[in-house]
């Protein structure tokens, strides 16, 4: 039976009566707390008893300053990362009577999180007053909103706008905001050290951006450094301050040592401050985290304040780059090139052997490079029995979910803990239980791609470009003794496949090609015992350097462990040994016959195919001449190769049209593989040619142009390797060599445009953009879209990746210079990915080429 005084009573319960909920109110107001540099937005819920209670808050100050109840802080946690951001800008800048060159601003963003010791006491030493800008918030965001190019580059960059435009508005005499490509040398055993895309280039995106820097009201100085070389800063910044006239080359390579003393000074502080915290775990048996991400995720606007929240849940905190030097790491699945990533690996391996410490990474929305950090982070915490947990952030700020996630890695590290000291117990007679971890493992030996099974095996290689594919490059491989096989021009199975096995925030041409080499496997239509899988490696900045790791690691989740892979670059990238892998100079020479042949039957077949006066009859002299030109291959003869070239486009430029060079011309220019690939761009040279259109698809060879040409811009630019120079200009004279004759029977034809040199092309771009961008397509992309307008192209499909982060600079970031630059330029950039939808891209395309008829048909009628 129910007691009824129980119900009645709110005594017994505490609850509110009905009356009493029915009458209920209560009171908003809303503040900031200002007691720390997050200035939280709060929320105050003010109860009718006078009470209160606040959200909003990141940490207990916020509601102790509003309801004046005082939190027990006796036991108080350490926090580095407040401590690291305090110490990093509270460097004095000089007087304005002391600063005779005047103000010159810094923004807060980015690699200044990293490098700004380093030139605040490079400029101070020069003559200027340093003026950092105001710490992030969101109206400093919102200030510069409007000149943000790509709405999907993480909001770091998106960031910089904002403290651009408050300087701007300060009007400072100048701003400094160097491109720093390479940061100092910190693991002698890691391959490379870049920074990543975004930072290495957003000065840059400023520049073309910010209407006062573009125009040239306020001087912007944005050098491209080398760190690892200090003599290459001296010539970078000596070049920068050329206009004036006091600051001789002996001042700044004076200033220059003094900056990195005061970096490296406040490094050590960092590591001595980790060090007394470290000492004091062992001593208290406490836990800390270490809070790691890069340089600029220090920036509490950014971060959202989550290092007071892990204090809040008893851990005391630190940085990776306090705890990295303790560690050199090498013998990692991927390919070690970005420093800040280096430290996320060794802070890794140090907190997976120190029972006092805990890992939290933080990760950026639209950082596809976290693809490749964060499985590699995991595997080392999970080879030492160690919890790893990922934060992704962005604009929003509702930390309620990321407090569940780092409340849920308290009670796990409690329990695991727990169990360990159970486990020790029960082994307190015996020798105490090993724990294997990764150091200890002997690393499996991954297969090889031996001299015997070249004679045996199949090459599997993802397509690229139909047309330079079609039977041309298989033939050169075959004289070489290679069977490569290549896998079809459209098949969008293998993006399904290729989501099952390679990280969801890798790029779109990851997706694909791996899907694609994992598709052929499973299929059962080869031996596996006698087949290896192939692919392209870059070397440079771009993540597409770690493909090769990324399908090894798919290789072995798909349950294909034993397939050899095959890696095809231009140097050692140290991730895979292909003794039966070797380039003679008949195979490359083969190569190159079946790109150049590759990229004329793209200039010619594309250029006259849409006005075909007989259906059919362009592709079937395509494939008359593609015969041809298989035959040319197997001889290896570049004479047989310029009597066919120049019969070819004399063919083309016989072949009956209508209305010849009345549609619009439509240039397609982007990322290597969405550019070229069908499957990746859903076949965009059809749907243009669909929509009433001409593709003009510029050459292959370009992009190996383009990659030797940078090689010859670090010797001159960065003090980089001379013999990498000197091959890169022999590379680029052998290639112009076998281009003349053809690039002379284009110019005499009736139809086509000649071949641009790459030295012109660079030229051309560097009137908009730095020659210095050399991530993914680089400055390449930029000065592609300059050659097609030049060539009265004006409408222009841009294609990237969702997310492609040299891209955000030199794709979507130089659009508006470009459409300001030349008169009726109609450029389109679209997002490809997995998710994308294919109506929304077709939508964008019809509107490109709406407006693109408009243009042709004004133009014919003048």
């Amino acid at each position: 039976m129910v007691n009824e005084n129980l119900i009645n009573s709110k005594m017994d319960s505490g609850l509110m009566g009905l009356e009493e909920l029915e009458n209920f109110s209560s009171e908003k107001e809303f503040t900031r707390c200002g007691l720390c540099e997050n200035n939280c937005a709060l929320t105050v819920t003010i109860f009718p008893d006078g009470s209160k209670f606040v959200t909003g808050n990141r940490c207990e100050r916020g509601a102790e300053k509003v309801t004046k109840i005082k939190f027990d802080r006796s036991n108080a946690k350490e926090n580095l990362v407040d401590y690291k951001y305090k110490k990093l800008f509270k460097y004095k800048a000089l007087s304005k009577r002391d600063a005779i060159h005047g103000v010159i601003g810094i923004p807060r963003v980015l690699n200044m999180y990293e490098n700004y010791p380093l030139w605040h006491t490079i400029l101070t030493e020069l003559g200027f007053r340093v003026q950092i800008s105001p710490k992030s918030d969101k109206k400093l965001f919102e200030k510069g909103i409007e000149t943000i190019p790509s709405d999907t580059v993480c909001y770091p960059a998106k960031m910089v706008h904002g403290h651009i435009q408050a300087l701007i508005d300060k009007k400072v005499d100048a701003i400094f905001y160097p491109s720093v490509i390479y940061e100092q040398i910190e693991n002698s055993k890691a391959p490379n050290h870049y920074n990543c895309p975004i930072v290495q280039s957003y000065p840059e995106v400023i520049e073309k951006n910010v209407d006062p820097i573009r125009d040239g009201e306020i001087k912007y100085f944005h050098p491209f450094i080398n760190l690892a070389d200090e003599e290459s800063v001296v010539k970078s910044l000596v070049k920068a301050f050329a206009d004036y006239q006091d600051i001789s080359s002996e001042d700044i390579r004076s200033a220059v040592a003094n900056g990195f003393h005061a970096l490296a000074d406040f490094k050590k502080d960092l590591q001595d401050k980790a060090d007394e915290l470290l000492t004091s775990l062992a001593i208290k048996d406490e836990k800390a985290i270490v809070l790691s991400g890069r340089p600029y995720h220090l920036d509490p606007e950014i971060n959202h304040g989550i290092a007071n929240i892990i204090t809040q849940e008893g851990f005391h905190v630190l940085t990776e780059d306090m705890v990295s030097s303790l560690e050199e790491v090498n013998g990692l699945r991927v390919v070690n090139q970005w420093v800040y990533h280096s430290r996320l690996y060794a802070a890794a391996k140090v907190v997976a052997k120190n029972p006092n410490l805990e890992l939290v990474q933080l990760n950026s929305f639209g950082c596809g490079l976290d693809a490749v950090t964060t499985d590699q982070v995991e595997e080392i915490m999970r080879g030492h029995n160690k919890l790893y947990t990922v934060l992704k952030i962005d604009e929003g700020s509702n930390m309620g979910a990321i407090r569940i996630r780092l409340r849920s890695l308290k009670a796990a590290v409690e329990e695991r803990d727990n169990k360990l000291k159970k486990a020790n117990l029960d082994h307190i007679f015996n020798q105490a239980p090993q724990f294997k971890t990764q150091d200890e493992e002997i690393a499996p030996q991954e297969p090889v791609f031996t001299k015997e099974m070249k004679k045996t095996h199949t090459l599997l290689m993802p397509m690229l470009s139909p047309i330079h594919q079609n039977g041309l490059i298989e033939e050169a491989f075959k004289q070489a003794g290679y069977n490569v096989v290549i896998l079809p021009a459209m098949d969008r199975q293998a993006v399904d496949v290729g989501l099952k096995f390679v990280h969801n925030d890798a790029c779109y041409p990851a997706i694909i090609t791996i899907g694609q080499l994992v598709e052929a496997l499973q299929s059962g239509d080869y031996d596996l015992d006698n087949t290896s899988v192939m692919m392209t490696q870059t070397g440079g900045g771009c993540r597409a350097t770690n493909y090769i790791p990324l399908l090894r690691k798919a290789l072995k989740d798909a349950g294909f462990p034993q397939i050899p892979v095959v890696s095809i670059s231009m140097g050692n990238q140290g991730t895979e040994e292909t003794p039966g892998w070797n380039l003679t100079l008949p195979f490359v020479k083969r190569l190159l016959i079946s790109v150049l042949y590759g990229d004329l039957f793209e200039r010619v077949l594309y250029r006259v195919r849409p006005y075909e006066a007989v259906p059919g009859s362009a592709n079937a002299l395509y494939e008359k001449w593609l015969s041809s030109a298989k035959k040319n291959i197997k001889s290896g003869s570049y004479f047989e190769f310029n009597r066919n070239m120049k019969r070819i486009i004399k063919d083309f430029d016989n072949l009956a049209t209508v209305d010849f060079g009345q549609k619009p011309r439509v240039g397609v220019v982007g990322e290597i593989l969405v550019k070229y690939a069908p499957t990746a761009n859903n076949d965009i040279v059809a749907i243009i040619e669909n929509e009433g259109g001409e593709a003009v698809v510029p050459d292959l060879i370009g992009f190996m142009n383009y990659s030797l040409f940078n090689n010859i811009w670090k010797a001159d630019e960065l003090n980089m390797s001379q013999k990498a120079k000197r091959f890169a200009k022999l590379g680029i004279d052998a290639i112009n060599l076998l281009e003349k004759p053809m690039n002379k029977a284009l110019e005499k034809s009736e139809r086509f445009e000649g071949i641009e040199s790459i030295y012109d092309i660079a030229e051309g771009a560097s009137k908009i953009i730095s020659i210095g961008n050399h991530t993914g397509e680089g400055w390449f992309l930029t000065g592609e879209m300059i050659e097609l307008l030049n060539n009265d192209v004006k409408n222009i499909v841009c294609l990237q990746p969702f997310g492609c982060l040299p891209n955000h600079i030199v794709g979507k970031g130089m659009v508006k210079e470009l459409r300001r630059q030349y008169k009726g330029a109609n450029i389109a950039p679209i997002d490809y990915d997995p998710g994308s939808s294919e109506v929304n891209q077709l939508n964008r395309i019809r509107l490109m080429m709406t407006t693109a008829k408009k243009m042709q048909k004004a133009q014919l009628s003048q």
